[in-house]
């Protein structure tokens, strides 16, 4: 699943895929990851590096509705900090 949010006139881009067990012994399991990145709207440049994010407790997120809603909650945070930095 790919999603693009608009969020204080940036992009905010969220890719959704599956994490697959590859090991019995690996916790947390099957699940799905989020890649995060946030580029500047008018020019579509991106402004950071992707970012790949797992759940609260670095296992994957149980559904792809979590994964979206953590990669969105993490690129607010990204754009938040790319507003305080000086210019």
């Amino acid at each position: 699943m790919f999603r693009i949010y608009e969020y204080k006139g940036f992009a905010v881009s969220i890719a959704v895929e599956a994490s697959v067990l590859i090991q019995r012994s690996v916790p947390g399991g099957s699940g799905f990851l989020a890649t995060v990145q946030v580029a500047s709207k008018r020019e579509a440049v991106p402004l950071t590096a992707p970012l790949h994010l797992a759940g609260r407790t670095g296992e994957a997120f149980h559904t792809e509705a979590d994964a979206l809603m953590g990669g969105y909650a993490a690129g607010q945070r990204l754009v938040e900090a790319l507003l305080r930095a000086p210019r």
